[in-house]
């Protein structure tokens, strides 16, 4: 917790740490509830195959650099409409309250705290959409991660960055859901801490540091919730996303640049242990590229040093890029 947190009395801090835990166990409960157990595929084209068979890494992008840089936008309205509609008729305290949070859960205030990087991948096997968009129109790869690549760890990796693995929510009431139960949650917590301490919170220079401190509990979960929530217009890709999330400070030191035409995109080349026997499932190749590209594929790996014994497959669906 930060010093502003621990500044507060002690009635207040319990409360804030008390919405922290609940927070972490929410966010525990989705990982647990999410195992990846069937393999995830990462569409790419034949230099990314390569890219990532050589080094071992998966890059996690920066969010705003996304295919669809409104759909984190999207959310964070979304989040303000549930709280304007909560607010309707409430404690004026808790109104009160909710429009604080309102005004600090706002992009900047996000971008200026916290950083996320992400890597998408599918369940989808075979999908022409994610060909097309993903994996040069057809020509490319669908690498077949296995689920143990996925597992939520223990403990740390020494060297090795945390990472959240989310299912992305696409039906409008499931996210819709998952906002409410936080805000309810930490409306909940903040209206018997100001019932409990009355004195306390009708010091300004008390309850002012209180509401933001439960408002920036509540920006992190929020976030991850924005994260990986899109519309359903997208359900067909099936998308599982990877997080890496954290303070600018600790994450600085790891973030990349590359160039997508003349757009800097940050990165974070995220190391996986992807050469170990069994990691990668399958690869299949796409479904408009040249004939020998099984063949081909092979070779390139075993040049690479890697045992591909696993199955290169071509896709089946019938195709040609034009």
């Amino acid at each position: 917790m930060n010093d502003q947190i621990l500044a507060l009395p002690p009635p207040l801090h319990d409360a804030v740490k008390q919405l922290n835990e609940w927070a972490q166990g929410r966010l525990k409960s989705e990982q647990d509830k999410n195992t990846i157990k069937d393999a995830l595929y990462h569409y790419t084209d034949g230099a990314g195959l390569r890219g990532i068979i050589s080094s071992g890494q998966i890059r996690f992008t920066d969010y705003r650099h996304l295919n669809d840089p409104s759909e984190f936008q999207h959310g964070i309205e979304k989040v303000h409409d549930i709280a304007r509609r909560m607010a309707t008729g409430a404690d004026d305290r808790v109104r009160y309250f909710l429009k604080r949070f309102a005004d600090m859960f706002q992009q900047p205030n996000i971008d200026e705290n916290l950083e996320f990087f992400i890597a998408s991948f599918s369940r989808a096997r075979d999908d022409l959409a994610q060909w097309r968009a993903y994996a040069d129109n057809g020509r490319g790869f669908a690498i077949g991660f296995s689920p143990q690549l996925f597992g939520v760890l223990n403990e740390p990796v020494a060297g090795r960055l945390p990472d959240f693995a989310g299912p992305v929510v696409y039906e409008i009431d499931e996210v819709s859901a998952r906002h409410s139960a936080l805000l309810e949650e930490a409306s909940r917590i903040f209206l018997n801490a100001v019932e409990e301490n009355d004195q306390l919170a009708s010091d300004q220079a008390v309850c002012i540091p209180f509401m933001d401190a439960l408002a920036r509990e509540m920006m992190v979960l929020l976030t991850w919730n924005c994260l990986t929530s899109k519309h359903p217009a997208y359900a067909d890709e099936r998308e599982v996303r990877l997080v890496i999330m954290g303070t600018r400070e600790s994450l600085s030191a790891h973030v990349q640049t590359r160039l997508r035409g003349s757009e800097i995109v940050p990165y974070i080349a995220h190391s996986m242990p992807l050469r170990e026997p069994l990691h990668i499932a399958e690869i299949v190749v796409g479904p408009a590229a040249p004939a020998d590209t099984k063949r081909d594929a092979r070779t390139m790996l075993r040049s690479l040093g890697m045992d591909a014994d696993f199955p290169i497959e071509k896709s089946l669906i019938p195709y040609r890029a034009l």
